[in-house]
């Protein structure tokens, strides 16, 4: 168990280096056409070449706005990471 903490922690500590940008359409005022989802920050994560399954990614609702969010990853035995979600305007 200690080994899988010690783990998880490592984990926690490489995905909080983590930086992901989404380019989305914007209509007016910069208000997105769709939104981001814990689904599209999985993807995002998997580019980099780090597997993270959607369903740790907590999300209160889908992020609906450009700019940063820090978006946390439940890890599992109370270990979660933070990860930096750019969210820019999608050039037409």
């Amino acid at each position: 168990l200690v080994k899988l903490a010690k783990q998880l922690s490592s984990e926690a500590d490489r995905l909080s280096q983590v930086s992901v940008s989404l380019a989305r359409a914007v209509g007016e005022e910069d208000k997105l056409y769709g939104s981001v989802t814990n689904r599209d920050i999985a993807e995002a994560i998997a580019e980099q070449g780090i597997k993270v399954d959607a369903r740790k990614i907590v999300l209160e609702e889908p992020i609906k706005t450009l700019g940063m969010t820090e978006v946390p990853i439940k890890l599992g035995h109370d270990v979660t990471a933070k990860i930096k979600v750019w969210v820019v305007k999608k050039e037409a």
